[in-house]
């Protein structure tokens, strides 16, 4: 089971590795560049406002769908044209309150288009999501991996030519961009759906208005998980988009970004691994803790790696990056890519608890969360002035430490995980000496380019990751050697 895991995990993170930095860090971010901070900052707390309701759309139903169809295979059948049915009807919902609150919360008229395409590509995801949601559960995990990047990769080609065309570029508007990726999403799932239909016999007549209650009702817990959480993690940049400066909420969006391309390169990915992998294991009675143990060796020490470089080159990085930031902005990214190790450990155990349906648990954390999150926002927004972005970042670290100690706790309690003081002592020890490293190169090497010195401290990184022990090179051995899987 571990060489079967970290085969797909591979495969995953090679396809995501080829596409997702060039659309995050090529598209995303010369986006960004050629609108300017105020543009896209409107832009990106409106993408940030459809996605907290998105909710509404997935009503808990592709975690619901993903748990059942891992365990029971067969449920798929008369699970999945039951559930598209719910989900066409609160799609409409989903339009009419997102439109409703639009005006509440008092977008400008010109901002409605956008607000439109946006929620229609929030649509357009959902679908995508849940209809992922079946593959994967079905143990067809390369394939889901293609379908994780397969919508990039089209936006990548439509955005393309219209970015690095001089006679467009000079034309290029915000709706642009929301529109290719509505295009590229609404391709994407047409194909994901034609994927689902062939894996498995779907019974369309099965299609009933009192099966769709049931599924919604089961789901309610799960959709309560799924809004409380893009509350706490999403609502930051509409609340500064509304309460602060013009630009806060772009600067804001800019450092967003890289702590984005980070996590969906790491705890996304492995998330979507977990879920279906942990409700077969679970339901089954099979030891799941060697799976947890290596997810959280491959998953940590990667993302302290990073957050180590935005520690001591962040200047560099950031200002090289975007036109309109300083160093004075830094610490917006480097309080935001400390979150990484947190997000790393809840996509871990939260997953955990998620497939052993322990959901009420994991929604009284996510309250607190959001009562923490907003309240400290709300008070750090008003009274921090010109460090609004710098205080709701740090805002953003203090909630995910909150809710990775909570969910830690609980899955070892509910659980019941064995404590193993000597593995903690050796990720500890791979923490402090990697951050000696890094300090000790920016002292000795600092005549090198910045690139140069990264480099070298990942390479003293690696290094200290397998003299502490935290994995061997034997462990990676075989699934490099047999890295196509027939399961896949």
């Amino acid at each position: 089971m571990r060489k079967h895991f970290v085969q797909n995990l591979l495969f995953l993170i090679l396809v995501n590795l080829i596409v997702k930095p060039l659309w995050i860090m090529g598209i995303d971010r010369t986006v960004q560049n050629t609108v300017g901070n105020t543009v896209y900052g409107t832009y990106y707390a409106i993408f940030n406002f459809t996605l907290i309701f998105q909710v509404l759309l997935d009503f808990g139903l592709q975690s619901y769908n993903n748990q059942t169809v891992s365990k029971a295979p067969q449920a798929m059948r008369n699970l999945f044209p039951n559930i598209v049915v719910a989900k066409l009807i609160l799609s409409v919902i989903y339009l009419a309150i997102v439109f409703i609150l639009g005006l509440i919360w008092g977008f400008a008229q010109q901002d409605f288009i956008l607000l439109s395409i946006l929620a229609l590509l929030q649509i357009a995801s959902s679908f995508l999501l849940f209809f992922r949601s079946n593959i994967s559960a079905l143990q067809r995990f390369k394939t889901d991996s293609i379908f994780s990047v397969l919508d990039r990769f089209i936006v990548i080609a439509i955005v393309s030519l219209l970015l690095f065309l001089p006679q467009i570029k000079a034309h290029f508007k915000i709706e642009y961009f929301a529109l290719a990726q509505l295009v590229a999403f609404s391709i994407a799932l047409i194909a994901a759906f034609k994927v689902c239909t062939r894996l498995n016999t779907i019974h369309w007549h099965h299609i009933h208005l009192r099966k769709v209650r049931l599924v919604l009702k089961r789901s309610i817990p799960y959709a309560l998980l799924v809004f409380l959480m893009s509350i706490y993690m999403r609502s930051d940049v509409v609340l500064l988009e509304k309460l602060a400066g013009e630009g806060v909420a772009g600067k804001y969006a800019a450092a967003f970004r890289l702590l984005d391309v980070s996590n969906n390169m790491s705890g996304v990915l492995l998330a979507g691994l977990l879920l279906p992998l942990f409700g077969k294991m679970i339901a089954q009675k099979e030891a799941f803790q060697s799976i947890l143990r290596l997810s959280v060796n491959l998953l940590l020490p990667a993302s302290w790696g990073l957050v180590l470089i935005t520690l001591f080159w962040g200047d560099q990085i950031f200002t090289g990056l975007y036109k309109e930031v300083t160093t004075q902005d830094t610490p917006i990214l480097q309080w935001l890519m400390l979150c990484l190790p947190m997000y790393a450990i809840n996509y871990i155990y939260s997953t955990l608890l998620t497939a052993n349906g322990s959901i009420k648990i994991l929604v009284r954390i996510s309250l607190v969360a959001v009562l923490l999150n907003v309240g400290l926002n709300l008070y750090g927004i008003y009274t921090s002035g010109g460090d609004a972005a710098i205080f709701t970042a740090r805002n953003a670290f203090i909630t995910l430490l909150f809710t990775s100690i909570c969910n830690i706790w609980f899955g070892r309690k509910i659980m019941q995980l064995h404590f193993d003081p000597k593995w903690i002592a050796r990720l500890l020890a791979f923490a402090g000496l990697s951050f000696a490293a890094a300090y000790g190169i920016t002292q000795v090497a600092s005549g090198w380019s910045v690139w140069l010195q990264i480099a070298a401290t990942a390479g003293l990184g690696l290094l200290i990751y397998l003299l502490c022990g935290i994995i061997s090179v034997k462990e990676l051995q075989t699934p490099l050697k047999r890295f196509n899987s027939p399961h896949n």
